[in-house]
């Protein structure tokens, strides 16, 4: 007789079940104390999805946990953190731009320069390269991603501006992949509506397979997939005016019902019209709208300084 097909048989998948037990990756800590606590313990592979409504700093605040996140140690090698950052709508300059402008205002020791003034520094350090007075320790950009480079050695910047493939769905399942292959933990897509759709597919059928397909290629890879999604028209208005305390729910989403349904993870950054203002500072929440892992307490509470790219808990 012949024996029976594996199929039939879950003993035959033993092993593979007991190594997934056993090899399982620490998740990785976001930075943020109670938000960590919220996912119990930080972010695990698979697609975890932000929204927000305009002006609450969605992309800020990716940039921001890109760059703390790879400041620290992987939780399992004790190596530095690998983190990719695809940006579909910012160039790698003004990405690393950002990211050197918050360390400005952030470390002491460093003077603070806001990163909407990078071009304008520019022009002023390459006349004094012009005319020979130029000093890198006085150049506050340059310094800065001197402390970037240190601080984040094994952060990937990849941008669809230098790049005209990096928006396209295949390669950006290609870049999760590679970050895995090299120990990479985390990967930020900024922002999933900017992947390119293939010819005679609407948004809505482009969004459901660029979902499915990233979610399968983050779990394949190891690697937390955080993308940034954008929210639609009338629920970032009820957002904005929404009373302090009311979680947004995770249907703010355009094509909510896919991020819904395949995300390990969903947030809603808010910034109410009756926020606090001090400053530079912004009163902005950080709501958790899925949480298929751990709780949807809420919300974490933060200040956000636009000028500088910074957040405070």
């Amino acid at each position: 007789m012949r024996p029976a097909p594996a199929f039939w048989n879950i003993g035959e998948d033993m092993g593979r079940y007991l190594s997934a037990y056993t090899r399982s990756k620490t998740p990785v800590q976001s930075t943020v104390p109670q938000l960590d606590r919220m996912l119990r313990g930080g972010f695990r592979p698979g697609v975890h999805f932000v929204g927000g409504n305009t002006g609450a700093g969605k992309s800020a605040f990716c940039l921001w946990l890109a760059e703390r996140i790879a400041q620290t140690e992987d939780p399992d090698t004790g190596e530095p953190t690998g983190v990719t950052y695809v940006s579909l709508e910012l160039g790698m300059p003004e990405v690393r731009a950002r990211m050197g402008s918050r360390l400005s205002y952030a470390l002491d020791h460093l003077e603070p320069w806001r990163w909407a003034d990078f071009e304008e520094l520019g022009r002023k350090q390459a006349s004094a390269m012009a005319d020979g007075t130029y000093v890198p320790d006085r150049d506050p950009v340059y310094v800065s991603d001197l402390e970037l480079v240190a601080r984040c050695p094994n952060l990937r910047i990849v941008d669809a501006i230098s790049d005209g493939g990096a928006s396209g769905l295949t390669r950006i399942c290609m870049e999760v992949a590679e970050c895995g292959a090299h120990g990479g933990r985390v990967l930020f897509i900024d922002y999933l509506q900017c992947i390119d759709a293939p010819p005679g597919v609407d948004e809505t059928e482009a969004l459901r397979d660029s979902v499915r397909a990233i979610n399968l290629a983050a779990i394949r890879a190891g690697v937390a997939v955080i993308a940034i999604a954008a929210v639609s028209r009338a629920k970032g208005s009820e957002m904005r005016k929404g009373k302090s305390g009311d979680n947004p729910g995770a249907d703010i989403f355009r094509g909510s019902s896919w991020i819904e349904y395949t995300g390990l993870t969903a947030f809603a950054l808010v910034r109410r019209d009756a926020s606090v203002q001090r400053g530079e500072w912004a009163d902005v929440e950080l709501w958790p709208v899925k949480n298929r892992r751990g709780t949807i307490d809420g919300p974490v509470k933060m200040a956000y300084n636009g000028a500088y790219g910074e957040f405070a808990y």
